[in-house]
């Protein structure tokens, strides 16, 4: 068939090796860390605007990283693998040490924020707990005080 439709190129997304992808994952734990870090740090400093500024932007790039653990994944179950450790074996077998080193560091890398993230998270709960009992408090003088005040009148 004879057709005037101009041709449309291949818009599939070509393959990125496994270093590649290991180097961009590893940017952006580390990334994501420095965010995680300075959102806890600021959990000690009381400045709510600050810290809610910090957690958004947490939010935002554990949001914009998605895509790209999404192909770690992929590279990961395309090499036969169910974790970065067993992909660094496989890698190292196939002689792609560079690759294996970078999926290495990338589960250390992950290993650290997940325990940096749970630390935050121990420290929101606890900053969170005093809040309410602050406020439990705030709101029982309150009721004091207005009974007080209903019973002088």
């Amino acid at each position: 068939m004879d057709d005037d439709r101009p041709e449309t190129p291949n818009t599939a997304i070509a393959p990125v090796a496994p270093v590649v992808l290991f180097q961009q994952g590893l940017e952006i734990v580390q990334s994501i860390s420095l965010k995680l870090q300075r959102l806890d740090g600021l959990m000690l400093t009381a400045q709510p605007d600050d810290i809610a500024a910090a957690a958004s932007a947490l939010e935002h790039a554990l949001h914009e990283a998605a895509p790209t653990f999404s192909s770690i994944a992929a590279t990961i179950n395309g090499l036969g693998a169910n974790n970065l450790q067993a992909a660094a074996r496989q890698l190292r077998q196939t002689e792609q040490d560079n690759a294996a080193s970078l999926a290495e560091l990338l589960r250390n890398a992950l290993a650290g924020f997940g325990k940096r993230s749970a630390s935050a998270s121990r420290r929101a709960q606890h900053l969170n707990r005093g809040l309410n009992a602050a406020l439990n408090t705030l709101q029982a003088i309150g009721v004091q005080e207005a009974g007080r005040l209903i019973a002088e009148a």
